[in-house]
């Protein structure tokens, strides 16, 4: 793959999924039936009608109006990228000041209520130990929120020439247990890195099925691997012998691809409700993540009302369409589309309405520059 090409990719994930997440926060919260895809365009109508092709920016007499904010989302994305530029790879300490100190300078970009309980315990303790705060809450389990995923696109931008699933695994892994310690957010974050990397290598037309093949082939053997050592420590804590053998539940994602496949592939359309309910859009990672990665591989098809959108558009619109969590599931979708199609497929109107995107292309440039010395 050409330098042009890959660093277009680059740059399509990381605005992709900072325009996921401006554009769909206004909607987050909001129940599917009371968005619809007419509201998603009457809102993307009005941020396009601020942008003057002539000077590539805001037209004169919009400059003055606020740009759309970005979210949480973002804000750790950021520090994750700014993190693992600046010290040429992960530094655990150093990603978590950076996530804690980026909270206290700017904290009303939609935060839970546990990751500031996370932040606090680990500013008091001068962050002595990174992981000990999210791996103390909710009785030790940690969280299995979204939050790991919906922050984790650098890593598989700065894992990409290593070519290494373990390699991205691991890397992952690390940077989400900061604040999300619960099994199901680990692989949450895993499985989004996954299709990040998956489309950072795809070319020409998405192929579904072999896109879900993969994706599924690679969060097996992580699932299976997790599943063994969570096996072995019930098994030391009770001294019990049944379920020995894996369930399909003892993989959750890797048994979602199943349904992300077939609802990807169907030639009409799925409905709202059931999409909803067998996906998910809520603030957990299982009930969110599929969710994303699903209307990125949807969006490579035709969907009413959208014809005259290009496979990027389409991916933002259709996922905020579903409601929920839309800002995060808009940026995990937006990510993929942006890593798949380049920062060619992302409308300048956009880009010039949108908070961080100048950061993000900067971030790209240089997270590229950065993989291509770790070959």
């Amino acid at each position: 793959m050409s330098k042009n090409v890959l660093l277009s990719k680059f740059k399509g994930a990381l605005v992709g999924a900072v325009l996921g997440d401006c554009i769909g926060s206004e909607f987050e919260g909001l129940w599917a039936k009371s968005i619809g895809v007419e509201k998603v365009l009457k809102s993307i109508g009005k941020l396009e009608s601020e942008y003057d092709p002539a000077t590539d920016g805001r037209k004169a007499d919009k400059q003055d109006m606020l740009l759309r904010d970005y979210t949480d989302d973002t804000a750790m994305a950021r520090s994750v990228a700014q993190s693992l530029i600046e010290n040429k790879g992960f530094d655990a300490k150093h990603m978590a000041k950076m996530f804690s100190e980026e909270y206290f300078k700017d904290p009303y970009r939609g935060y839970g209520g546990s990751i500031i309980t996370v932040f606090s315990k680990l500013k008091d303790a001068e962050f002595a130990d990174p992981y000990k705060p999210a791996a103390e809450q909710f009785d030790g389990e940690g969280s299995y929120g979204n939050g790991g995923a919906m922050r984790i696109v650098p890593a598989p931008l700065f894992a990409y020439r290593q070519n290494d699933v373990q390699h991205l695994t691991e890397l992952v892994e690390q940077i989400t247990k900061i604040t999300h310690s619960h099994p199901s957010a680990i692989n949450g974050a895993i499985f989004q890195s996954f299709a990040v990397d998956l489309a950072l290598r795809g070319s020409k037309e998405v192929d579904t099925g072999a896109f879900c093949d993969e994706l599924q082939k690679r969060i097996m053997e992580r699932e299976k691997k997790v599943t063994e050592k969570i096996k072995k420590r019930k098994l030391e804590e009770v001294e019990a012998e049944e379920d020995k053998e894996a369930t399909p539940f003892d993989f959750p994602y890797a048994s979602i691809t199943d349904d992300i496949r077939k609802y990807a592939l169907q030639d009409d359309l799925p409905s709202t409700e059931e999409i909803t309910g067998n996906l998910g859009t809520d603030i957990s990672a299982y009930r969110s993540v599929p969710t994303a990665v699903y209307s990125f591989l949807r969006a490579s098809k035709h969907i009413d009302k959208l014809e005259d959108r290009n496979s990027f558009e389409k991916t933002i619109i259709y996922a905020i369409t579903l409601g929920g969590d839309t800002d995060t599931i808009a940026t995990m979708a937006g990510a993929i589309a942006g890593a798949w199609y380049g920062i060619e497929a992302i409308p300048k109107s956009w880009q010039a309405s949108c908070e961080s995107v100048e950061d993000a292309l900067k971030f790209a440039e240089q997270l590229y520059e950065l993989s291509s010395t770790s070959e």
